[in-house]
């Protein structure tokens, strides 16, 4: 008999873990019908392994997210002075 399979449902959170070697990051994420307590942290080549589709479409939102913080769209608003 194989092995009950986990799945992934979503994504809360993420850290990125700093080390000599670059680092790597960790993701909590929550297991379908699991609850609460049992969120976990796992890493990411444990999520590629258990579902490279969301981790990629996970990373490409981050990317998005990112990019928008980086470049804030710019409001300029220009009233016209009044004559005295």
């Amino acid at each position: 008999s194989s092995a009950p399979t986990v799945q992934i449902k979503d994504v809360l959170d993420h850290e990125v873990l700093a080390s000599s070697t670059g680092g790597s990051t960790r993701y909590l994420v929550r297991w379908v019908g699991r609850p609460a307590t049992e969120h976990t942290w796992i890493i990411e080549a444990e999520f590629r392994q258990l579902d490279s589709t969301l981790l990629h479409s996970y990373q490409n939102a981050l990317h998005d997210l990112d990019l928008a913080a980086s470049h804030p769209s710019i409001i300029h608003t220009y009233q016209r002075r009044q004559r005295p």
